[in-house]
């Protein structure tokens, strides 16, 4: 797809904004990585109403105030025989908010994912650490360790707070209401999550590593070790979502 989030978001919002209901999708040159150019193309599934292309023409001038000039072509669905929407159909790709800010997040995810195998890398052939080997770090050792367990966070915290999150909506709308450990047996139950339990030792690891302090080097040294030992864990969760949700990714 060869849009901005900035275009998919004016356009979603603002075929909202104009119809209220229905889907819109795009076709054409735009929804084909491998072409150049070309016109947006919408193809637009909405309830038929008296004004409707009075409501396109408001469309059309909204969106090119948020986008500015483009050639914008639409066509409404009306029967799935009419050739055209039948060659629609084989290449259209559904504008939807919530799928767009999901591989937004699966973008920012894969690369925290990258810096953190880079750093795990680097590190690995100095695991498990002990007391000693942790007092002695070199600074380009202790930088990797850093750069590891900052990713290892922003990981966590975005599938945790958003990508989890923005999934199980759609399954249960009330999931704010349920306690940590129900909202993750529901993940469990729903298949978004393999295993709870092992969330919850990812959290645990993390935790454990934020109460230590430098000057405690066995303690600190063990945490560290727990938490990479933990890199394949949150690496496959995050493998396993990509690969059960992932949509096709508008270009920045």
């Amino acid at each position: 797809m060869r849009l901005s989030f900035f275009e998919v978001e004016s356009i979603v919002m603002t075929f909202k904004e104009v119809f209220g209901q229905g889907k819109i999708y795009l076709f054409g040159s735009r929804a084909d990585d491998t072409q150049k150019g070309g016109d947006i193309d919408l193809f637009l599934d909405v309830p038929y109403s008296e004004d409707i292309y009075s409501k396109k023409t408001v469309f059309l001038i909204k969106l090119e105030e948020k986008i500015g000039e483009q050639k914008v072509d639409i066509v409404f669905q009306r029967d799935d025989t009419r050739l055209i929407e039948q060659e629609i159909h084989k290449h259209k790709v559904e504008l939807n908010m919530d799928q767009i800010k999901l591989q937004k997040y699966f973008q920012e995810c894969e690369k925290h994912l990258q810096r953190m195998k880079k750093a795990y890398d680097v590190t690995k052939e100095i695991l498990p650490l002990s007391h000693h080997q942790y007092s002695n770090l070199t600074d380009e050792e202790v930088k990797n360790i850093d750069q590891f367990l900052f990713r290892f966070s922003k990981l966590q915290d975005t599938i945790g707070d958003k990508i989890f999150k923005l999934i199980l909506q759609n399954y249960n709308p009330d999931f704010q209401k349920l306690s940590f450990l129900d909202f993750l047996h529901e993940l469990e139950k729903r298949e978004i999550l393999t295993s709870a339990e092992d969330w919850i030792l990812l959290r645990k690891v993390r935790n454990n590593i934020a109460h230590q302090y430098d000057d405690e080097p066995e303690a600190m040294s063990q945490a560290i070790n727990d938490i990479f030992a933990q890199f394949d864990t949150l690496k496959h969760i995050f493998e396993n979502l990509k690969n059960n949700y992932k949509v096709e990714m508008p270009h920045e």
